[in-house]
C-alpha cells in the first residue's frame, strides 16, 4: 500500500513548508522550519502535496 514519505535531504528546512497548507486533511505537520512529518493514518494519498512541493521532497511510495 502506498504511503507518503518525506525525503528530508531534498527539503531545505529553512522556511514554512508550503505543502502543509495544501493538504486537504491536515496530514502534514511542521515544527519550526524542520522537514514536515506525515500522519499516514490521515493521509488520503491525493498527491496534492507531491505535485505542489517544488523540491520534490514529498513522494508517494
Amino acid at each position: 500500500m502506498e504511503e507518503l514519505v518525506v525525503i528530508e535531504y531534498r527539503c531545505p528546512q529553512n522556511h514554512k513548508c508550503p505543502s502543509v497548507a495544501i493538504c486537504p486533511v491536515g496530514a502534514l505537520k511542521q515544527e519550526g522550519f524542520d522537514a514536515p512529518t506525515v500522519d499516514n493514518d490521515l493521509c488520503i494519498k491525493c498527491g496534492k502535496c507531491v505535485s505542489f512541493c517544488p523540491m520534490r521532497a514529498l513522494q508517494l511510495q
